[in-house]
């Protein structure tokens, strides 16, 4: 999925060729399966809010990007990439996902496909193997004679119209919580924030996904801010101690301003757990050699070294009884599942003779009258 560094080169990218031009025109290739992908709006609505408007700046906050115009007219288009969105602009390079730098020198720009988890921005890269790209589902034509599209592969994209000139004030940007690029927040302030999040139990990878207390940190981005805490991601935010709290914020910054500033994953540092966590779970170690686990938590798969994210003895106690009751209440409802499974096969079956045994008795009544009719 997208998350704010490549939200942000999206930004970037958009800045450089769209200031100071009008979109001329607004299609939709596949209009009929991107219709559902439209929040509070219809394509037609969304494309009137850009067409013929001057674009000021292109602005983000987390994972929304959205275009400031100059009208001042009170109607902003707002973007989110889903799992898989993005922007290409023909003759331009652009952020293209790939989980190598060589595969994309193996193929052509606009094939891969992009589901991939990293990224990278390459001046190189010639944007006009084909166009329109694959799984283009949005093209905005500019006055400028720039050719953009919005591509998705999986369609998880979505739109937003907001009746504002100051989107941030309006849902969905006024329940974000901090962009930690934008606003990282001082240490006391950071502290404040934990202090007075909701839900002090909470997981600590569950609290960093949570885009209400910091906007634009997803599922890589957590387990490395985590990683280079030295947290488990089953740690609560209760448990923490002030030393925790500081390496916590420190880390959070430090991870987004790597990751942006790098200019693609390929130029990350060769000791973060992103380059070596991408194997479809199976087991693997990391940079010191140290073994990388897999977990759900937070609703996502999360890469971990324990022998580095330690739990204490309690704590590790805890998160077994939570485990064992979870898996006791999956086991549960799996039975229930399954009794119900065999009771409608019961069911089914008692039907089908119900069914056949009709069927053999209507045969029968209509063989006896033929034969009455016969004899008589």
């Amino acid at each position: 999925m997208p998350e704010l560094p490549e939200v942000e080169y999206a930004r970037r990218l958009l800045a450089r060729f769209l200031i100071h031009t009008h979109i001329s025109k607004v299609s939709y290739p596949d209009a009929d399966g991107l219709s559902k992908r439209f929040m509070n709006c219809t394509p037609n609505t969304f494309a009137d809010g850009l067409v013929n408007r001057k674009i000021v700046d292109i602005k983000r906050h987390g994972k929304y990007l959205w275009f400031e115009m100059a009208d001042q007219k009170p109607l902003t288009p707002i973007f989110h990439f889903g799992m898989s969105g993005g922007f290409r602009i023909k003759s331009a390079p652009d952020v293209t996902y790939l989980k190598e730098l060589k595969l994309v020198k193996r193929k052509a720009k606009n094939e891969i496909d992009g589901q991939c988890e990293s990224f990278v921005y390459d001046d190189e890269l010639d944007a006009d193997l084909t166009w329109p790209p694959r799984f283009t589902r949005m093209r905005l034509l500019t006055s400028t004679g720039h050719d953009v599209c919005y591509t998705d592969l999986r369609k998880f994209g979505r739109f937003h119209l907001v009746e504002s000139n100051s989107p941030l004030s309006c849902l969905p940007l006024s329940k974000l919580g901090f962009d930690p690029y934008l606003e990282m927040p001082k240490l006391n302030d950071f502290k404040d924030l934990i202090d007075s999040y909701r839900s002090k139990s909470i997981e600590l990878k569950a609290l960093l996904l949570d885009q209400t207390f910091c906007a634009g940190i997803g599922n890589w981005i957590a387990d490395e801010i985590l990683y280079q805490s030295q947290l488990h991601p089953r740690k609560r935010l209760n448990t923490l101690n002030d030393e925790q709290v500081k390496l916590l914020h420190k880390n959070i910054d430090y991870v987004i301003r790597t990751a942006v500033d790098a200019g693609g994953s390929h130029k990350f540092p060769p000791e973060w757990l992103f380059h070596f966590r991408w194997t479809n779970k199976r087991e693997t170690v990391d940079y010191y050699k140290l073994k990388i686990q897999f977990d759900t938590v937070g609703g996502r798969t999360s890469a971990y070294v324990p022998q580095r994210q330690i739990l204490s003895n309690d704590e590790q106690q805890q998160v077994d009884v939570r485990l064992a009751a979870r898996d006791a209440k999956r086991a549960s409802k799996k039975k229930t599942n399954d009794d119900d499974d065999d009771e409608h096969s019961h069911d089914d079956q008692e039907n089908e003779k119900s069914i056949v045994s009709a069927r053999s008795k209507r045969l029968t009544r209509k063989r006896s009258k033929q034969k009455m009719v016969e004899t008589g």
